[in-house]
């Protein structure tokens, strides 16, 4: 794997956090034009060289992926991974741009990475599967409502969303729709992320899941949440530190950076880890001397390119001068092309580097071939003579060798002979190699020969027995090296003393890295074998660990799936810790670890019988009807011992108010007021009820009897003449008492005789003393003055004493609620009394149900109230109660009074107390019912007969108390859900239909609505 491929692979790695900041692919393309046209090198210009393979690596990865599904029939795949990389086609056609072959020469040639070509078959056949779909908007919204009604497809729904409101950014919905689905996605991945944290043993770490969101490109660090908010800081910080550790990985790489180094394989490095960190925009998060560090090895990086181009520049302009070179399809002139050739070795010295003694010899060869077109002959006669000189330099050399031939045979012998001595192959083969020369030159079977041939087969025995020696240390190493090595141990210790018996025979200074070798692989597999116990006796330990933790946490679970979920992973270690008891290494622990394995087991097993129960108890409290064995099964929930401390909780929440339950419906206020709720009472009949009394009450009645201005009041018809025999006018008026008759006085002409009478005034009130009215009647038959008919008992008094005294006495006595009503009718069909008399006690009795008006129907009559009301109008008091015996007006009767008088209510009050009382009357007959239960998340489960429209009552997980529910209103988990049923079984509406068919009123219309109980309106 060269250079480019391994930080392509590194590369290619998911990192923790998503990176977001990649070239634009315009830009780059923009870069390279101008890099080319300015032939632009350097180290930045080599950053721009990979920027652009990564970018083409990259896209092309996509388009691989996209066009796999594609063929797999998935376009709305193809089209969300597009999606994912904004303008993925129109990136891949804008990297695949004209000067892409330029470039790629140009990488080649300065040993920068090269881009692969743009998969552009993938570019077509994406583009025409989109074509060919046609109209992609109602598509994608059916789609996207299909993941929507999918439950577990909740992450593709807001992919398609997105999708949409990329595609079409000028539909309003899309946008709203995608930013509701956003909202809804950061709440998720925060309660996603909040159970992976709370959890003991989760599924999936906390950071995990956030990277899965954020591949989703959502907004997280846009979440409230701090939860998600740290996991995201965990994630950000392992990911700094990822890369950090990447970057000092480079500055370590580069410690002995120089030419004559790899310095091409640290470039590569510095490169990926560079573009790493300019992707993840990360540069800023080093620490400053870790970053100092790696602009250190950029610098170094620069100047070590520099000078590696400018040589590859100078051969390049030394190829022009001697091949030829075109610009733009016209040959470039000689002088040019040595011009250039200059200017590149000016720029190289200015910048202080040193020009290699081969290029400059080349660069003078250039110079020379230059010179050569001009000057052909001159450099003909130099080449001869240099030829002359070499020849005899070489014949003077050979002559010399000859003469020190026969000395040297002697020095070899004696040398080899002597090397012989040391055992040592590479003083033999020194010799031998330093007296080659020598030992070729002897004759056959002399003694320099012989010894050469005698040392030689001695190298070749040992030669041999290093290969057989290394072969077994390869062996070895590869025995050593396999999966089962450590089940090998005796086979490698057997093979072991093999080698080391084959090590006796063999030259010391043969096979030294062999020993080295077979010391480093005795000295690893010891230090494997060791390291495997202390990690087998670690497993064994973490296995205990995890046994304990795994057990303890089982009996805290929250739910019998937790509880599975872990006593699977408690199963899983009991039987992994007994595998591994069984082995040799960990027989000191067995003693210790079987009883805890039993105990284990019988503990789990205990607390899955357990679990079974409490479900069984949660599918009987599932199916009670009624609310007493409701809470009695609740109260046997939350005697088990498993039960999680939030269940605990709302169960005793719900039992402490057991008593309540009982006794609800006389805490309950079914009614508007508490007179309302007294008056109608379980089982009793409103209309039928005796009252009862006040003291209020009776001082009100009792001051009503006897009274005199009404019991003793008499009346007289008077006739007034003015002379004729008929009476002129004729009216009845009021007596304090009995009119009173003198003698009669008589003369010639006229009979004379006078009345008594004592009256009331304008006011009502008795007159002083009697008045004498005198009447004449005359001999010629006409008749003068006032003429007073006996005097009786007035009507009104007569009614006082015969129905109004016997109505309050009644009353005093515990009369009906009705009375009072029976009382106004009759007053009302009494049409020859006073309308003055009649008001006022139609006043009196009517302030008296005022006092209470709940036990005389008063509340439930609207047309009483509205009498009332206009009663109240008038003046009351001790003034009141005279008026009707006013001489005014006896006269002339007030305007208000007779009206009142004349109003007829007739049986109206009577149908409205009767049907608005028959109402009341169920409501106070019903009883509360189960009607359903509070759900684990607060949710209403409610039965399947009652009525989800029907006033409800359950616990109210704020205040504690058993309330009537509201809308949004936190309800007690588990808590009994209560509705109030009434007699007969019919709904409240039912029973008002029946009502209004019944009384003809229109009871759920104004004035009656109001007056309905609660349970009706």
């Amino acid at each position: 794997m060269d250079c480019h491929q391994q930080a392509i692979h590194q590369g290619s790695t998911l990192p923790a956090m998503i990176a977001s900041a990649h070239p634009e692919a315009n830009r780059l393309a923009y870069r390279i034009r101008t890099a080319l046209t300015g032939e632009s090198t350097g180290l930045e210009t080599a950053k721009l060289a990979w920027q652009q393979a990564e970018a083409v690596a990259r896209a092309n990865a996509a388009l691989q992926q996209a066009r796999q599904l594609l063929a797999d029939g998935t376009l709305l795949d193809c089209l969300l991974l597009e999606n994912q990389y904004p303008k993925l086609l129109e990136t891949a056609r804008s990297l695949d741009h004209p000067l892409a072959e330029a470039w790629a020469k140009r990488c080649q040639t300065y040993g920068w990475r090269l881009a692969p070509p743009v998969d552009t078959e993938a570019v077509s056949k994406i583009q025409a599967a989109i074509e060919e779909q046609g109209e992609l908007k109602d598509w994608l919204f059916k789609q996207y409502r299909a993941a929507v009604r999918s439950k577990t497809e909740s992450a593709r729904a807001y992919q398609i969303i997105e999708l949409i409101a990329a595609r079409f950014p000028d539909d309003p919905n899309a946008k709203e729709e995608a930013a509701a689905k956003r909202a809804q996605m950061l709440a998720q991945a925060a309660a996603d992320v909040k159970d992976a944290t709370e959890q003991l043993i989760p599924a999936e770490p906390p950071k995990a899941v956030a990277h899965r969101y954020l591949a989703l490109g959502l907004p997280l660090a846009d979440s409230p949440d701090a939860t998600l908010a740290s996991a995201l800081a965990q994630a950000a910080a392992e990911h700094a530190k990822t890369l950090s550790d990447k970057v000092r990985a480079v500055v370590d790489k580069a410690q002995d950076l120089s030419e004559a180094s790899n310095w091409q394989e640290v470039e590569s490095a510095y490169l990926a880890c560079d573009h790493t960190l300019a992707i993840n925009e990360a540069r800023g998060d080093l620490p400053p001397e870790l970053r100092d560090a790696f602009e250190k090895v950029a610098t170094q990086l620069s100047r070590i390119r520099a000078k590696y181009e400018s040589s590859i520049s100078i051969r390049l302009a030394i190829a022009d001068i001697r091949n030829g070179a075109d610009n733009k399809g016209k040959p470039v002139p000689l002088p040019n092309r040595v011009a250039k050739l200059k200017s590149l070795e000016s720029q190289t010295l200015k910048t202080g580097s040193q020009i290699p003694p081969e290029l400059q010899a080349e660069i003078k060869s250039a110079y020379t071939h230059a010179r050569r077109k001009r000057i052909p002959l001159l450099g003909g006669a130099a080449a001869a003579l240099l030829l002359f000189a070499g020849a005899s330099y070489f014949y003077l050399q050979q002559k010399e060798e000859q003469e020190t031939a026969a000395a040297l045979q002697a020095e070899a012998l004696a040398a080899l002979q002597s090397t012989e001595q040391t055992g040592s192959t590479a003083q033999v083969c020194e010799a031998l190699q330093k007296w080659e020369g020598q030992i070729a030159l002897a004759e056959a079977n002399s003694s320099l020969a012989n010894q050469a041939t005698l040392l030689q087969d001695w190298l070749a025995l040992q030669a041999s027995l290093e290969n057989e020696y290394q072969k077994s240390v390869a062996d070895l190493q590869k025995l050593a090296a396999s999966p089962d090595s450590l089940q090998n141990a005796a086979a490698i210790e057997v093979l072991a003393n093999d080698i080391r018996k084959a090590r006796a025979d063999l030259a010391p200074d043969r096979g030294t890295q062999a020993d080295v070798q077979f010391a480093a692989l005795l000295a690893d597999y010891q230090k494997r074998q060791a390291s495997d116990l202390e990690q087998k006796r670690r497993e064994l330990a973490r296995v205990e660990r995890e046994l304990r933790i795994a057990a303890n946490n089982a009996t805290q679970a929250k739910s019998r799936a937790e509880f599975q979920r872990l006593q699977t992973a408690a199963e899983t270690r009991v039987q992994t810790l007994n595998t591994l008891l069984q082995e040799d290494f960990a027989a000191p622990s067995r003693s210790q670890l079987t009883p805890l394995l039993k105990s284990v087991t019988q503990q789990l097993s205990s607390i899955e019988t357990k679990w079974a129960a409490l479900e069984n108890a949660w599918l009987q409290l599932a199916q009670t009807k009624e609310l007493t064995p409701y809470l009695a099964q609740l109260e046997r929930i939350h005697s088990f011992d498993i039960l999680p401390a939030e269940q605990k909780a709302a169960l005793s929440q719900t039992l402490r108010l057991k008593d309540s339950f009982a006794q609800l419906k006389s805490s309950q206020n079914l009614f508007a007021t508490p007179e309302a709720a007294d008056a109608f009472t379980t089982g009793q009949r409103y209309l039928d009820t005796q009252v009862e009394l006040s003291d209020e009450e009776r001082a009100y009645l009792t001051r009503l009897q006897g009274l005199e201005s009404f019991a003793n009041v008499y009346q007289s018809t008077v006739q007034y003449f003015e002379g004729s025999a008929e009476p002129q006018n004729e009216y009845r008026i009021y007596l304090v008492e009995p009119i009173s008759k003198s003698d009669s006085q008589e003369n010639e002409s006229s009979v004379a005789f006078s009345f008594k009478v004592r009256g009331f005034d304008e006011f009502g009130n008795p007159e002083p003393s009697p008045r004498e009215i005198q009447f004449i009647s005359r001999a010629d038959g006409s008749f003068w003055g006032f003429f007073y008919k006996p005097s009786t008992l007035s009507p009104e008094s007569e009614y006082y004493q015969r129905s109004i005294s016997n109505t309050l006495s009644h009353l005093l006595a515990g009369a009906n609620r009705l009375a009072i009503l029976d009382q106004l009718a009759d007053l009302e069909k009494q049409s020859q009394l006073s309308p003055a008399f009649r008001v006022y006690w139609q006043q009196q009795f009517i302030q008296f149900a005022q006092l209470h008006p709940w036990k005389w129907g008063l509340a439930l009559s609207p047309s009483l109230k509205k009498h009332a009301a206009q009663l109240d109008k008038l003046p009351s008091g001790e003034e009141n109660q005279r008026l009707w015996l006013s001489i005014i007006e006896q006269t002339v009767p007030s305007p208000d009074i007779s009206i009142l008088a004349k109003k007829e209510l007739g049986e109206l009050p009577r149908k409205e107390i009767a049907a608005l009382s028959k109402l009341y009357q169920n409501a106070a007959n019903g009883q509360y019912q189960l009607a359903g239960y509070v759900l684990a998340d607060g949710k209403p489960d409610l039965l399947k007969e009652t009525n989800p429209k029907a006033n409800l009552w359950s616990v109210n997980a704020l205040t504690g108390n058993i309330d009537r529910i509201q809308p949004g209103q936190k309800l007690t988990p588990y808590a009994p859900i209560l509705v109030y049923t009434l007699p007969g079984g019919d709904t409240p509406q039912k029973q008002l239909e029946k009502a209004t068919f019944a009384s003809g009123l229109k009871l759920a219309e104004p004035p009656y609505a109001s007056l309905l109980p609660p349970l009706y309106q």
